[in-house]
């Protein structure tokens, strides 16, 4: 996903999980440069624009190289930010979840992920969302926003950040559930035209989850399906 998504994802899930305690300003400062960390990767030098794209998203996107990085995090921010002290376990699952969280929501978009590095090399992409999508970006946003003008934690606040993760993580059940249902009748309409597809690729146009494109290949053809 792009990188502001990214940043109000992490700041969301930071301030659900150490706002009490950081207050909602410091916790999304937080959480947001968190949500950015993997995608440090790109600053890796590589030998072509090839390499460079193949390289991305991999060993920094990794579920497991996050979970044995997330101990060292915690510590160094224990020792910046006082107030997280004494809140060890909290801290890690924050750092963890903010990792954890890009990963999964860039294998959803079509690129692919390798979330399983360096056991797997298998790069996972769904392809239920487009790399910008508004509709779910703008919610976090707006709670984000709504964090950093706050000094002090409240109950609204609390409650917000909540559902507004609860609406993002159900608009993508939406959106796996609308590339199913768009995939059914792209076969459909295949069976009734008498086309076997050697391969389908199914994903959303541009900046919407309601309008779909599905790439038919056969042999050394291919067919746009809209």
């Amino acid at each position: 996903m792009d990188t502001l998504t990214q940043i109000v994802l992490g700041a969301s899930v930071s301030v659900a999980v150490l706002g009490g305690r950081l207050g909602p300003r410091q916790a999304a400062i937080t959480g947001g440069l968190l949500g950015t960390l993997p995608d440090m990767d790109v600053f890796i030098p590589a030998g072509d624009p090839v390499e460079a794209f193949v390289t991305h998203r991999g060993f920094s996107h990794s579920l497991l190289t996050q979970a044995m990085v997330t101990p060292a995090i915690g510590e160094v921010i224990m020792r910046i930010i006082p107030a997280s002290r004494g809140l060890r376990w909290r801290t890690y699952a924050a750092i963890y979840l903010c990792l954890s969280t890009h990963a999964l929501l860039d294998a959803m978009t079509i690129y692919g992920t390798k979330l399983f590095w360096p056991l797997s090399l298998k790069p996972f992409g769904v392809g239920s969302i487009f790399i910008i999508d508004p509709l779910y970006t703008l919610p976090l946003l707006v709670v984000v926003v709504w964090a950093l003008c706050s000094q002090n934690w409240t109950k609204y606040i609390r409650k917000a950040v909540i559902i507004t993760l609860v609406l993002t993580t159900a608009y993508q059940a939406w959106c796996f559930g609308a590339q199913r249902i768009v995939l059914a009748r792209t076969k459909e309409i295949l069976r009734q035209a008498d086309i076997a597809p050697d391969r389908l690729l199914t994903t959303p146009l541009p900046f919407t989850s309601f309008f779909w494109r599905t790439i038919v290949l056969k042999n050394d053809h291919y067919i746009n399906i809209y």
